[in-house]
């Protein structure tokens, strides 16, 4: 009993491996279900390959937008952008890839070409998310030195919650709170220490004004007691303070503003990640 059992269960299992044996792994089925898989699982790179091998008439508007974000996911922008602009009308996702061109545009810093697209094409081509599509415009300026446009009109198309956020970043980059480094050299050139306390660094700055000072004075004894040597010693060393004063307020002041300027960045940044650069969520793994 126990060998046709074993005889039958053998049999059974050959079967069942001859028919895994006949799956064509490279059917279009297939291989857009493998690639779906990577998808999700966030392997970017092998998805976009995967469904690059479908031909033209097993692609699909859902699988073209995939590859495209697929190389965004990935940093690969240029990739990114060919596929964005390749998708046309009729897609269904028409307005979701330009609207990620523009988001694209933005990660690689070329805002030139991002208001170029909005002006140019977005405006007059795409029928959805034309409010986004304006805030990606607007806040470009922010990242870049060009002419602020009018504040009424730069917050418009932002929500009465985003409202407050965004004219808090337009003020800022309207009017920075940096310091002038040739005023902070000037005030250190007439009492030494105070540029560093203008430009905030209050403690080295007073230990800046007690150094140049003890120094000078020391400097000052030793003329006064007829010690010329000595004297012009202690000069130099207070002339050396002096000069390393008016330098390093200088350079605090720099180093302030460029700590401002990164820390306003990031706050654009982490904002705008945030807000996910405006873009809908997608629905493909739910």
């Amino acid at each position: 009993m126990k060998i046709v059992f074993l005889f039958l269960l053998l049999c059974t299992a050959t079967v069942q491996f001859a028919q895994t044996g006949n799956v064509d792994f490279n059917s279009p089925y297939n291989i857009k279900k493998f690639a779906d898989y990577l998808f999700c699982d966030k392997d970017y790179l092998r998805a976009a390959l995967e469904y690059e091998r479908l031909t033209d008439t097993n692609m699909s508007d859902t699988t073209e937008i995939k590859i495209a974000l697929s190389y965004s996911y990935i940093k690969d922008y240029y990739s990114a952008i060919q596929k964005f602009s390749g998708i046309i009308k009729p897609s269904v996702y028409f307005n979701e890839a330009k609207l990620e061109e523009m988001k694209v545009n933005f990660l690689i810093n070329d805002f030139a070409e991002l208001r170029s697209y909005f002006k140019n094409s977005f405006i007059t081509e795409v029928g959805k998310y034309q409010t986004e599509g304006e805030k990606l415009f607007n806040y470009s300026y922010l990242f870049t030195d060009d002419e602020l446009p009018l504040k009424d009109e730069f917050i418009l198309p932002f929500d009465v919650k985003e409202k407050e956020k965004i004219s808090s970043f337009y003020d800022w980059k309207k009017e920075p709170p940096y310091k002038d480094g040739t005023l902070a050299g000037i005030m250190s050139a007439i009492i030494p220490g105070s540029g560093k306390i203008y430009v905030g660094e209050t403690g080295d700055g007073i230990v800046a004004f007690i150094t140049t000072t003890v120094f000078a004075f020391i400097a000052y004894d030793n003329f006064e007691a007829g010690h010329t040597t000595r004297g012009w010693i202690w000069t130099g060393v207070a002339a050396l303070f002096y000069a390393g004063n008016v330098y390093g307020s200088v350079a605090a002041a720099q180093v302030h503003n460029a700590k401002i300027t990164f820390e306003f960045n990031e706050g654009l940044n982490i904002y705008l990640n945030k807000k996910n650069y405006y873009i809908p969520k997608y629905e493909f793994c739910d």
